[in-house]
């Protein structure tokens, strides 16, 4: 019965020393439904379009998917308790960043859709990403069987009470974190962020639930591109290519300050997706030897004016 009381998991790190009303609200807000936050926001992407074309003169193929998925590795790695999940009334880091993102393999009513998930590095950049989805998405429309596919299909067909049970039963394994690695990676309900790019569909972005099952404490929708207005130089009304992003956020896994300002950086990331070519680690370590130089640079400066 030890199991019941461990508090390890395979796919996160117990978080310790936290602020205690942080540990107090998976017992007051229970479910995901129940602490969940919804944020909107639009972007003027004509920034995204530009550094999309300038990707395409190279011979890369990026998408605006991709520069969302990009931007949000960057703000993850910068801001790792967005990285967080509660499982067990328990809150844990994730092990790693991923996303998962549905993709159909036709654009039509009776086409199957299937869960593709990337998983992202410190040393990303967009490049890495972009064709790492890329190849993701053609396996998924070339017809290619994942294993979860199969698991799931095998699952639905069985009689509804022994479907009940198995669930039943899942859902006991996750709570306590006891859950078979194997099984875990046949449901598609473990990531970091849960992306749909409704927009690709030439629908809008509608605000989506949080998952009770698995570890995903944030589901982001993206919308169609559409024209908007913007104040532009001597209060002159332009009009700019818009998209809609619509987060559903578990409130749980961290405060809203810190929350807020996470979504800012995120913003600065698609308002210039240049900054996307550097990784997140290489971005880190030239802040490292900027801030390096300055302290080189006041020591020189202090050195000086004392002689």
């Amino acid at each position: 019965m030890g199991f019941f009381f461990s508090t390890k998991r395979s796919d996160g790190k117990l978080v310790k020393g936290e602020d205690p009303l942080i540990r107090m609200t998976p017992f007051i807000m229970r479910k995901r439904n129940e602490a969940v936050v919804y944020y909107s926001k639009s972007y003027d992407i004509e920034a995204i379009q530009d550094f999309i074309q300038e990707k395409r003169s190279q011979d890369k193929r990026v998408t605006l998917f991709n520069v969302v998925v990009a931007a949000l590795l960057q703000t993850i790695y910068r801001r790792p308790k967005v990285n967080r999940f509660i499982a067990g009334r328990r809150l844990y880091d994730h092990n790693d960043i991923s996303i998962l993102y549905v993709v159909k393999n036709k654009l039509t009513d009776d086409a199957l859709e299937s869960i593709a998930e990337v998983k992202l590095s410190p040393e990303d950049t967009i490049d890495d990403i972009a064709m790492r989805m890329k190849t993701n998405t053609d396996s998924i429309k070339d017809g290619e069987d994942k294993s979860d596919d199969k698991f799931i299909h095998a699952v639905a067909k069985l009689p509804r009470s022994f479907l009940q049970f198995a669930v039943w039963l899942v859902r006991l394994m996750d709570f306590y974190g006891v859950m078979p690695r194997k099984l875990q990676e046949s449901i598609p309900l473990y990531s970091s962020i849960y992306i749909a790019h409704i927009g690709s569909l030439g629908a809008d972005a509608p605000f989506h639930h949080l998952y009770e099952l698995g570890s995903t404490s944030i589901f982001i929708t993206i919308g169609r591109t559409y024209d908007a207005p913007y104040k532009g130089k001597d209060d002159q009304i332009e009009w700019r290519k818009t998209i809609d992003l619509k987060l559903s956020i578990d409130e749980r896994i961290c405060d809203g300050f810190y929350l807020a300002k996470s979504l800012k950086i995120f913003s600065e990331y698609l308002k210039n997706p240049s900054l996307l070519d550097r990784s997140p680690a290489d971005h880190e370590k030239r802040m490292e030897e900027i801030q390096q130089r300055r302290e080189a640079r006041k020591d020189t400066l202090k050195t000086d004016s004392q002689l």
